[in-house]
């Protein structure tokens, strides 16, 4: 891996806002390289535990080293945020926190076999979990052109996605797509020269969403997650693009209590599960001094609620 590096997000608030129980149990539902985990162990106390899991085997085994001082006041686990109930020793209503950070790892962008980024003309991967499912090779040469257009038109806002799509499906037709530098070849022109960098970025990362599903595994993981809250343990999501922070949003406000009934009654009237609070009454956004130092921090959006029952 070419990079090891890795500066987490708005750590300072995420702490403040995440951590009410210093003796409780928290989820860290995607490690990464364990920058946020090494912050919210610090601050708990010696009974105070986190749980960790991911879906890239290797950042996880970094955060292993990373944060092996901890001992066993930290767990590990290989799986995915959106099935929590894979995680061993874990029931339902035991956490006092638990932490999104849906952004992509430095580590991951900056690897340049992982096909992540469109700086490098990696093999055609892109997936989060190197173990199965269809990598980005697949996608773009199997999608029907009609998917490719709602995936870069959904994902990426590209009011162009059509003539995209359309030249995705011409190149593929005389030859697999096999390299990222193949794939965003055969479409840069259709991007303003002065934008290319930025709407490639925003390519590359339309069709790593489709790829890893991403928004399907965050609209089943935010209700699932919250079930696994103890009543006032507190949910944090980090995200990066409008599609994620609408649905964390509107997740949040949609189980909030507004009735006025008990909140368990009106959980149970909403077919919503456990009734949040909003912390946060606006997304926070990262401050101009921590862009400065980590440009990667721009677009993200931190949000906050809090289990009433």
């Amino acid at each position: 891996m070419s990079s090891m590096e890795h500066i987490p997000v708005m750590a300072g608030e995420v702490v403040r806002l995440l951590v009410t129980d210093r003796s409780g149990t928290y989820l860290d539902g995607t490690c990464g390289l364990g920058g946020h985990a090494r912050l919210i162990l610090t601050e708990l106390s010696s009974e105070g535990k986190l749980i960790c899991i991911d879906r890239d085997v290797e950042m996880l085994e970094a955060a292993k080293s990373q944060l092996r001082s901890f001992g066993n006041r930290v767990r590990f686990q290989h799986c995915s945020y959106d099935d929590p109930g894979q995680i061993s020793a874990l029931s339902p209503s035991t956490l006092a926190g638990v932490l999104l950070d849906l952004g992509l790892c430095s580590a991951q962008l900056d690897d340049e076999q992982r096909g992540f980024s469109h700086r490098f003309d990696s093999p055609l991967d892109m997936r989060f979990d190197r173990s199965g499912g269809k990598t980005a090779a697949d996608y773009v040469n199997t999608a029907s052109e009609q998917g490719l257009v709602d995936s870069l038109r959904s994902f990426g806002d590209f009011a162009n996605a059509k003539s995209l799509a359309g030249r995705i499906v011409k190149r593929r037709s005389s030859s697999p797509l096999r390299t990222v530098g193949e794939l965003v070849s055969c479409v840069e022109d259709l991007f303003p020269h002065r934008l290319r960098n930025k709407l490639a970025a925003r390519f590359m990362q339309s069709i790593r969403i489709a790829v890893n599903a991403e928004l399907d595994r965050l609209d089943r993981a935010l209700p699932e997650l919250v079930s696994y809250l103890t009543a006032g343990g507190r949910f944090a999501v980090i995200s990066y693009h409008s599609h994620e922070d609408r649905r964390i949003k509107r997740f949040f406000r949609q189980s909030g209590r507004a009735s006025g009934l008990p909140p368990d009654i009106e959980a149970c009237m909403k077919g919503m599960g456990p009734a949040l609070r909003p912390v946060t009454r606006r997304a926070i956004k990262p401050t101009d001094h921590e862009v400065d130092l980590n440009p990667r921090a721009r677009s993200a959006r931190l949000r906050v609620a809090e289990r009433l029952v």
